[in-house]
């Protein structure tokens, strides 16, 4: 191959990187729960909450239909968010756990217990936080083969007087093919 060719060839490649870009590790995430609120009588009102409110909230905001939605625990960027079913395109972030938490793992990082403090993107303060076990796979280039991830959530949302109690449970790999 002669040097012009070769030179083509490498610029080539370059124009075509950033349309390349690293698909998110993305779990299919159980979030259930109670939510505690104040009655119109003054009494105790107790709710229950799943990740179906989060999901339901994000495709109003979004004008999307909710079945075609799933809500998703990111390991990578230590949070939530709301992603399309059918190829894993990034909708909305929920709740972030990457700020602020303390972890403990064993040697190799494939068991990590981690109390994190929950954040949101309407509240510059913590909400709550988050207490959990996860287990990572990766193989030798350090890709994520699978993630379970689990444990146990309380929060509140200060102007609406609620709170929110419960546990959640990561589960089956949702492919991210959007390649965005």
């Amino acid at each position: 191959m002669k040097l012009s060719d070769s030179l083509k060839f490498g610029l080539i490649l370059g124009a075509l990187q950033p349309l390349v870009s690293h698909a998110d590790d993305l779990f299919q995430l159980s979030w259930r729960g109670m939510a505690y609120s104040t009655g119109p009588n003054g009494q105790v009102i107790t709710k229950p909450v799943s990740e179906r409110d989060f999901i339901q909230k994000v495709a109003t905001d979004n004008g999307l239909d909710p079945r075609t939605l799933v809500f998703v625990y990111r390991p990578d960027k230590h949070d939530t968010a709301v992603v399309m079913a059918s190829n894993g395109a990034f909708v909305a972030d929920v709740i972030q756990m990457e700020y602020n938490y303390t972890e403990v793992a064993n040697s190799t990082d494939t068991q990590i217990v981690r109390q994190a403090f929950l954040y949101d993107e309407a509240h510059s303060s913590a909400l709550g936080s988050a207490f959990g076990t996860e287990r990572a796979k990766r193989d030798a280039n350090g890709n994520l083969l699978s993630d379970s991830f689990h444990g146990t959530f309380q929060y509140s949302i200060p102007e609406t007087g609620v709170v929110y109690s419960g546990s959640f449970t990561s589960g089956r790999r949702i492919k991210d093919t959007s390649g965005g």
